[in-house]
């Protein structure tokens, strides 16, 4: 019953996001991410900063929490919707919580 009303919900959200021209990231919740070479990172979308390192940067979101891996990590700016980072980046992960 549970994962039919999840179905349900996920339907209406797709067909939502087509009718209004809308990314369906964006009326789930989710980050938007835009990754700039290996040099910079841009999440749109965040819950704040739970870690932070020059080698590792975790970021907070609805669903999960972003990990960010490289060297040289700096924080470029932050604000409520958006954070900028810059340095050589490795990787971007996905962290679930089980």
């Amino acid at each position: 019953m549970k994962t039919a009303l999840k179905e349900t919900l996920r339907e209406k959200v797709h067909r939502a996001a087509e009718q209004l021209d809308l990314p369906e990231g964006m009326l789930r919740g989710l980050p938007q991410i835009t990754l700039d070479g290996d040099l910079q990172l841009l999440i749109e979308r965040h819950h704040g900063i739970i870690a932070y390192g020059t080698e590792r940067i975790l970021i907070a979101s609805q669903h999960f929490t972003i990990e960010i891996s490289g060297e040289t990590l700096h924080l470029i700016a932050m604000d409520k919707d958006s954070i900028r980072i810059r340095g050589r980046i490795f990787g971007v992960r996905y962290l679930f919580e089980e």
